[in-house]
């Protein structure tokens, strides 16, 4: 029971800190570009990690390569949502990002044979709309706004596939190998990145501060609870607490002052939020949603 009590509160501080990312880095982008801050974060959090679990690099090929495919996938998500926030409200990007849970019951379905119940459509239609009225209260000086939450998207997509993976490859054994290496991967790739991009190192302190909660709170700390807790907690436990991710974004951002709490934000973000639980909830306590879906497609197919 204390390990589990520790697994949801390791989680619910990874949903906190996924949340702030979002604000810290849209603030950052007026002193530092977004892949000079995406090259910063992640050698920060694979220098943390690789100083902290350096006994336990020495692992199996096959350990190596999970580690490898797991950190391209986290990689992915990162960078698409980062540069996506510089074309998008820290709102929106939030609600769209936590769109990986939706993602995450589909790639079940349509990859791992998994049947999904008929709510998880539903909630897959209910984050299409509810991401469009977000879109719609969208602030119009985001420029380029459409591919902004294309590519966030993108993004989400890339974290639901993370998610999968790291469920099935994750255990009390390996957790510790695979995050530093998952780390270790992302270090990398960014460092083959900067040959190709005019980078400088920031010498700004509040920028520095910025990029220092980034790389070792948002990046090595959550990356790591969030293994360590997955290994311990079931999936649908863990994607409820996951579903708190986009609320935080929205808090941040709104304490911050970074927005205003539109009509816009509470409804569109409210639909979202239900599909995001409706996705991962017991299935004995929704049943009278599969119910309703079941009982339209009969009397459509009467009319039919």
């Amino acid at each position: 029971m204390n390990r589990t009590a520790l697994a949801f509160a390791a989680l619910l501080l990874a949903a906190m800190a996924w949340g702030s990312t979002v604000v810290v880095a849209k603030s950052a982008f007026e002193s530092i570009s977004a892949i000079n801050l995406l090259v910063v974060r992640l050698v920060l959090t694979g220098v943390v990690l690789g100083a902290v679990f350096a006994t336990r690099l020495p692992m199996s090929r096959g350990t190596a390569l999970r580690g490898a495919v797991l950190g391209a996938l986290f990689t992915l998500g990162i960078g698409s949502q980062i540069i996506g926030l510089q074309y998008t409200p820290p709102s929106l990007s939030g609600f769209v990002t936590a769109s990986y849970v939706v993602f995450t019951a589909v790639i079940s379905a349509v990859l791992l044979r998994q049947r999904q119940p008929s709510r998880t459509w539903v909630a897959v239609g209910l984050t299409i709309v509810g991401i469009m009225v977000l879109a719609s209260g969208a602030s119009t000086g985001e420029a380029g706004f459409g591919f902004g939450a294309a590519l966030t998207l993108f993004g989400a997509l890339m974290f639901a596939f993370h998610i999968v993976l790291l469920g099935r490859w994750v255990g009390p054994g390996n957790v510790q190998q695979l995050t530093v290496m998952q780390a270790l991967v992302g270090a990398i790739v960014s460092l083959l990145v900067v040959p190709f991009t005019s980078f400088e190192l920031p010498r700004d302190p509040v920028l520095w501060g910025q990029l220092l909660y980034l790389g070792i709170f948002c990046g090595a700390m959550a990356l790591f609870l969030q293994s360590w807790a997955q290994s311990h907690v079931a999936a649908t436990p863990s994607a409820v607490i996951m579903c708190t991710e986009p609320v935080w974004s929205v808090i941040f951002a709104v304490a911050f002052g970074l927005e205003s709490m539109t009509a816009a934000i509470l409804i569109g973000g409210s639909m979202v939020v239900f599909a995001l639980l409706l996705t991962v909830w017991p299935r004995r306590r929704a049943r009278f949603v599969d119910a309703l879906v079941d009982e339209l497609r009969r009397r459509r197919g009467r009319t039919s």
